[in-house]
């Protein structure tokens, strides 16, 4: 008679994680994971754990939605862009990335704020997503902008660096005033008073003749604060107007030599003090002088006093 087994030891013995293999082989069996305690299928799939807060998630995502669909729907997601600029724009900002810092160097008559404004940066775009060659060619297109770069500096800030356009001279035709470079070229109107100074030349095609006019005056340096225009007249001579209202026409050849006579006048015969408002000086041979009229019928006057009278006029 066999032994009746305990049925306590034998069903609670240890059990040994290795198996007869058939032939004495031995095989480890992976340490499998415990089951869940809130059972398991006995085909022995494991039950699939949701992430914490993922219906908040969803519920928040959903009420997001609704309130996007609403705002479009309202028209005010485009009131939203234009105030803040792109969402890109907007999320990058919200991430500390957006432009609060921009460093202009080579400006001089241009101040920092109008460089800014040429560049569009206007608070609403980001650091992220500025396109430092658009900006570039955006500075690039205002006249009196020749060359500029553009540099991100992370996480908030813009290098600008600019080549201005100098201005050399006024021009006017047609009653209308623009800033010209030393070439002639025309960069902008005039628009305020830092410019009122330079030289200032009128008539067609003056623009291009900017730097003899410069030269001629620098010729005389005394007369050049004198003058307030140079008129080229038929594209061929100078005529200068002074500060005065004196006028002085000068020849179309040796223009220089002419000025310098009529320096050389100013300072022997006085000619600032005399009534005058023309001086012709396009002969080589003489000086041709107008007076006022108020000056020449005052004269008139004196000549005939000085003169004796013609026989058969009374006395």
């Amino acid at each position: 008679m066999s032994a009746l087994a305990d049925p306590f030891t034998s069903a609670y013995a240890p059990r040994s994680v290795f198996a007869n293999t058939g032939e004495g082989g031995l095989f480890a069996r992976p340490k499998s994971k415990p089951a869940s305690r809130r059972g398991a299928s006995g085909g022995g799939t494991a039950a699939m754990r949701i992430p914490r807060f993922t219906g908040t998630c969803l519920i928040g995502g959903l009420f997001l939605a609704v309130a996007s669909f609403g705002v479009w729907r309202g028209g005010e997601l485009d009131a939203f862009l234009a105030r803040n600029g792109a969402v890109k724009e907007v999320l990058a900002r919200s991430f500390g990335l957006g432009i609060t810092t921009v460093e202009v160097s080579g400006a001089a008559r241009l101040s920092a704020a109008e460089v800014v404004a040429a560049a569009g940066i206007d608070g609403r775009g980001s650091l992220l997503f500025a396109d430092v060659e658009a900006l570039r060619e955006r500075l690039k297109g205002n006249p009196m902008i020749a060359e500029a770069s553009v540099r991100k500096l992370y996480p908030h800030a813009l290098v600008i660096s600019v080549t201005e356009r100098q201005p050399f001279a006024l021009w006017q035709k047609d009653g209308e005033v623009s800033l010209v470079a030393i070439d002639g070229t025309p960069i902008d109107a005039l628009r305020d008073q830092r410019y009122v100074d330079l030289p200032l030349v009128v008539g067609e095609g003056a623009n291009e003749r900017v730097k003899d006019f410069a030269a001629l005056l620098d010729t005389q340096p005394s007369l050049k604060p004198l003058v307030r225009a140079g008129n080229w007249v038929g594209q061929r001579h100078w005529e200068l107007q002074l500060k005065s209202g004196l006028m002085v026409k000068l020849p179309e050849a040796e223009p220089a030599a002419a000025w310098a006579r009529f320096a050389g006048l100013m300072r022997d015969y006085k000619l600032s003090e005399k009534a005058l408002i023309l001086v012709d000086l396009r002969l080589p041979d003489r000086v041709i002088f107008r007076l006022t009229e108020e000056a020449a019928a005052e004269r008139n006057e004196e000549m005939k006093k000085r003169l004796p009278p013609f026989k058969g006029e009374p006395g």
